[in-house]
């Protein structure tokens, strides 16, 4: 398989309409990538976030240019400091998701991951074959907590493919509990958060129960999450932290959006 590099003109040629759209520093983080499909969820993923800001925030396109905090989580300020919006972002195997809350009460942090199974079960299925499935999840101890990792090489069912959902769902919802709280999948506390009764969406841990989220030994009980299949092959997890007596209604529909509809409107948005 041959995958290309990027290279300034081929991702203009490619994507000329949209890149035209951004500004300079943009423009460099999407060219640092090596491969041009890394590339396009990059450019992808910076058009997504400046929609979400116009549309949500009345702004213009080029007033709606977000930073990042101190986690390197991108942010929307005002310039009196307000966040009238807070988002978080994930792409994977062509599909980039946002997930954004208008008028956040105080407090509440969200984070999004995306995982498509199709992309990535024929290498795992050769490291299992190779391997076995011990030393797969053995592979991932330095981000699971001990409970998970012993949960996962006791799973009361022989399928690998059944297995593996298993594995790819802690994987999502972990990844988006980490991406609410703005750290990295490097923070130093990964092996204390403990996720307990993970299962794929639409099915029931074997211990007839439901998630609980366990960190540092203490149970979590202010951090919503929400994970479903969407277009029959990604899963897709949302966690929401700090919304206190349910009053935030995120469990909608997603919204899907064409590349073409998020250029008309930005272009309409560039006008204002």
């Amino acid at each position: 398989m041959c995958a290309k590099k990027v290279r300034k003109h081929t991702i203009w040629s490619l994507a000329s309409r949209a890149f035209a759209l951004l500004t300079a520093e943009e423009q460099a983080s999407v060219l640092r990538y090596h491969f041009v499909k890394d590339a396009k969820m990059a450019l992808a993923s910076a058009l997504l976030k400046r929609h979400a800001i116009t549309s949500s925030c009345s702004a213009s396109w080029s007033s709606a240019q977000f930073t990042r905090n101190l986690h390197t989580k991108p942010v929307f300020r005002l310039p009196d400091g307000e966040e009238p919006l807070i988002f978080n972002v994930s792409h994977q195997a062509g599909l980039v998701s946002l997930f954004a809350v208008r008028k956040p009460p105080r407090h509440v942090s969200v984070g999004v991951d995306i995982v498509c199974p199709s992309e990535r079960r024929d290498r795992d299925h050769a490291l299992i074959v190779k391997d076995g499935w011990l030393k797969y999840v053995d592979m991932h101890d330095s981000v699971f907590s001990p409970g998970e990792s012993t949960r996962l090489k006791r799973l009361p069912f022989g399928e690998l493919d059944r297995k593996l959902s298993y594995f790819y769902a802690l994987w999502c919802i972990r990844e988006a509990y980490v991406k609410m709280t703005g750290e990295a999948l490097l923070a130093e506390w990964l092996t204390e958060l403990d996720l307990r009764y993970f299962a794929p969406p639409g099915e029931q841990a074997p211990e007839g129960r439901g998630l609980a989220i366990w960190f540092k030994r203490c149970k979590v009980d202010d951090v919503d999450v929400q994970m479903d299949w969407y277009l029959d092959d990604y899963m897709i997890c949302t966690a929401v932290k700090g919304n206190q007596d349910g009053a935030l209604d995120f469990r909608k529909d997603w919204i899907l959006l064409n590349i073409e509809e998020v250029l008309d409107a930005a272009e309409k948005a560039n006008t204002r």
